[in-house]
Parts: structure tokens; sequence; C-alpha cells
């Protein structure tokens, strides 16, 4: 369970050019809460002028992270995800773990479970969750996108796909997914009947208090346009005033070169 925040820009641009210094303490922030790591992974431009996936994790709590302020509120890219990782009961603290799992140019951050993990482990080989370094439900996930994706369907068609299976197969999961690669950032929401894991909740960081949003709609996603054409993506817990709903399970494609959207129901 986590938090998650990505966006597009026509320019280069940090997090704080698009939604304000506030927003994003307000963000960081919410690791107290959510304080078994984060990381963030960014479209950079490698030395033949190819624009390829960079990535960028700690397995620490993030909220007084100085690399994590500076990501968010100095370091540009034309697009760029965010995550902030509580971890599932169960699943081990560490780096292997920490999103964004990046695999041939593709970042993929998750938000929530799929259960039980021992019947998802049945859908992928060894091999397949070696190659992404991880052993978490999220790995899983990734995996089969990855799979789909090297049998020649678009990352769109197979991120679609993957989640279609999987809310057919497994009791409410929780699928709330940030992709990003050089030309697009995949945005999925669906956490339908998903139940909000209240027990996973130490508050001790926090004064005691949730986030705001984080008791009735901790699944809940949001977005924004800005008047450039940017495109900003956020999980519950900021003010979010002006940003729209996004609905539920959706997935939408916005194009890195353009800032086209494409949504489509999973």
């Amino acid at each position: 369970m986590c938090r998650l925040l990505g966006y597009i820009s026509p320019t280069p641009a940090s997090a704080a050019d698009l939604i304000g210094t506030d927003e994003c303490r307000q963000w960081q922030d919410l690791g107290r809460l959510h304080d078994d790591g984060w990381g963030t992974a960014w479209i950079s431009t490698d030395p033949t002028d190819a624009e390829v996936v960079k990535r960028f994790r700690r397995p620490r709590e993030g909220a007084d992270d100085p690399q994590l302020t500076d990501a968010l509120d100095a370091e540009t890219s034309i697009g760029r995800i965010f995550h902030l990782r509580m971890a599932t009961a169960g699943m081990d603290v560490h780096e292997e773990n920490t999103h964004p799992f990046l695999t041939s140019d593709i970042a993929l951050a998750h938000n929530g479970s799929v259960h039980p993990i021992d019947r998802l482990r049945e859908y992928v080989t060894s091999a397949e969750v070696e190659r992404i370094g991880g052993t978490t439900d999220s790995a899983i996930i990734f995996a089969l996108i990855l799979r789909r994706v090297d049998e020649g369907e678009t990352l769109f068609d197979a991120t679609v796909a993957t989640v279609r299976m999987l809310r057919a197969d497994f009791d409410h999961p929780g699928i709330n997914l940030l992709v990003l690669s050089a030309e697009e950032m995949i945005v999925v929401h669906a956490t339908a009947g998903t139940a909000i894991p209240y027990q996973s909740f130490d508050t001790s960081g926090t004064g005691g208090e949730l986030p705001l949003d984080h008791k009735d709609h901790y699944y809940r996603m949001s977005w924004q346009r800005l008047a450039d054409g940017a495109m900003i993506v956020s999980s519950s817990g900021l003010d979010h005033k002006g940003w729209n709903l996004i609905e539920q399970n959706t997935a939408m494609r916005l194009t890195v070169a353009d800032g086209a959207e494409t949504v489509v129901g999973v």
C-alpha cells in the first residue's frame, strides 16, 4: 500500500514547477505513514541523445530525505513518477522490493495488493520474476506486463490486458499503477471493492492522525491538466483543489510527445 505521483510535461519540469513546493511537501510528508522506502523514475537523455528511463530508490523513509526533496523540487524531466512504500504484511523491506521497478527502459510503481500471493506466483516463472528483481505482488504484475510486451503487444495493451486478467481471476485486487516509458505514462486506477488496509496503518510518525482522505478514500486517484498541456496524477493525500477524479476501473495512456490521452475500461 503506497502513494503515487507522476507527470508528463511538454518541457522539462519538476513536480514543484507543476504543483508548487507546498503540495510537494504535503506529498513527501505522506512518507511518515508510508515509511518503507521511496523511489523515482524519470525520462532522461543518454550520451547519444536517445531518451531513456532512469531510476533512483531507497529502502528508507522519504519524509525527511533531502534527496527526495531535491527530486520533487529541483530535478526536471518531461516525464517522472514517484512512489512512497508501505510494505504489504509479509513482504520484505529492502531495495529490491522498493519501487519503481525498472526493466527494459520501462518503470512501474504500484499501490494496492493482489492476494493470495502464493497463487499469484503460479502465473510467472522464476526467471520472469528474477528479471524484475523483486519478490512482491507488484513485481509479479510487472513481469506479467513485460511478458505480453515481449510477445509483441504495445505497453498500453499489455498493461490493460494484465489488469483485466487479474481483476477476473482474483477477489477485489488493488491495482493502481504508474507505468513510464520514454514515450508514455500509463495510469491505472482499479481498486473497486479493495479493502482499505487500516490494520497496516502505523500512525506513530504522524502524530496519531491519518493523512487527508486516507480514512475513506485511500485508493482514490486524481489528475490535473495544466495550461501548457502538462498532466499530473496523484494518489489521495493532497488537497487536490482544481483536480479531477480518475474514474474507477480505467487505464489512461498519456503520450509524452503531445500529451494526448487515451482512456479505456479495465
